[in-house]
């Protein structure tokens, strides 16, 4: 197995872990008794790490090199799930999904530079979809998985997180025997600034932000308030169907990336932005007809939508960062995604719910994501017209 595909193993198995806790959010909902406000603190306290952690290692990777980053975050991610199977109550919950949130900070941008450092010049956009692919996969595959063995399988609060740390130990060993692409080392101080070139600004802020917080808004709903949604409103007790919502919201968004994998970047972004803007308006409209078939048909189709807006975007980002802060800019991508979909909006819509229901919430932020898409579309893409190389400024 070649070096890419190595680490695209790597990165797979880090991911299944960070999302394992999404099916069991309800059940811990009825156990510990907290509203949808408290359900967005699982994401919240995960953001509040990752991103600090996003912006500083990074860079810090591009200094360094990627394994001894790898290596830090893949052991923190072990140490949150310690903490998890000792069912240590919300507090502890909360506090291991923060580690999880630091761990995943450190690993996402450092492994991507890692695997398209470890391409060939032709082929460094199909790494960067590969690393896009295999995020969202094994994001998706974690409540997958998670969500059949509560169903199945007995112990459902240790055995997920159990299994996942021999993931990580066969991740740790693939990592230990990989060559460092990092050759030249260099210390500087970290600052949490991006470098983008002078001409590209507009690409960044315009597309890039706006489109990572709207498809991660999506994912961030899909792993918190759609489980309890699907057990509260439309009454599923099946938690293997409970669990299916974050996998299809991820795992299509990762199969509709492998079947377009040369899509330019521009028309991936426009079609993801028009068809997640329609069709999580079926989400809402499973509450009145009580259907978890037109509930998860929709979310897999969102979640397709989404997948081509990050594909879109990490393409974008690969094009636009020069190769000595490639980590850099990867990890601000991820940054501007995971802010959007797991803080701030994610915890409006946890506040709108407990104040006038779930389904109501829902459906503010489907019109809200929906009017935000239109302006990408519209406007922020003009910004795409000249895109040429310039030197790298910093914003900080």
């Amino acid at each position: 197995m070649g070096r890419v595909w190595r680490t695209w193993v790597v990165l797979l198995f880090f991911a299944m872990g960070t999302s394992l806790i999404t099916p069991l959010i309800p059940l811990y909902q009825q156990d510990l008794g907290f509203g949808d406000t408290v359900v967005t603190l699982f994401l919240l306290c995960y953001v509040v790490t990752l991103v600090p952690s996003m912006l500083a290692f990074g860079q810090f990777s591009d200094q360094v090199g990627r394994r001894p980053v790898l290596f830090g975050a893949i052991g923190t991610l072990a140490v949150a799930q310690i903490i998890i199977l000792t069912e240590p109550g919300l507090v502890g919950l909360l506090l291991a999904r923060g580690m999880q949130g630091a761990a995943t900070g450190a690993f996402f941008g450092t492994c991507t530079a890692f695997l398209v450092d470890a391409s060939p010049a032709g082929r460094r956009r199909f790494s960067s979809a590969l690393a896009s692919i295999s995020v969202r996969l094994g994001l998706g595959l974690g409540p997958g998985i998670c969500g059949v063995l509560i169903q199945f399988a007995p112990d459902p609060f240790r055995l997920p997180f159990a299994a996942h740390l021999m993931l990580l130990a066969i991740g740790a060993a693939i990592v230990w025997f990989l060559p460092e692409t990092v050759i030249e080392r260099r210390r500087q101080p970290l600052r949490l600034s991006l470098e983008v070139p002078a001409r590209e600004r507009a690409v960044f802020w315009r597309v890039l932000v706006p489109s990572g917080m709207i498809l991660s808004l999506f994912d961030g709903v899909a792993l918190s308030l759609v489980p309890v949604f699907i057990v509260r409103v439309i009454g599923v007790t099946n938690y293997a169907l409970v669990g299916a919502s974050g996998f299809l919201v991820l795992a299509s968004g990762a199969l509709s990336q492998a079947i377009v994998p040369n899509m330019p970047p521009r028309r991936a972004l426009i079609i993801g932005l028009a068809v997640s803007s329609v069709s999580f308006f079926g989400v809402v409209i499973a509450a009145p007809l009580a259907s978890v078939t037109l509930l998860l048909v929709s979310v897999a189709i969102t979640g397709a939508a989404c997948g081509l807006m990050m594909k879109g975007g990490i393409d974008l980002t690969t094009e636009i960062a020069p190769p000595e802060h490639r980590g850099k800019l990867l990890s601000a991508y991820y940054v501007a995604c995971y802010l959007g979909g797991f803080s701030i909006p994610l915890l409006l819509v946890g506040l709108i719910a407990d104040a006038v229901g779930l389904t109501t919430a829902l459906l503010v932020l489907a019109i809200t994501s929906a009017c935000a898409a239109l302006w990408v579309g519209t406007v922020g893409l003009r910004a795409l017209r000249g895109l040429s190389e310039q030197p790298p400024v910093t914003i900080s």
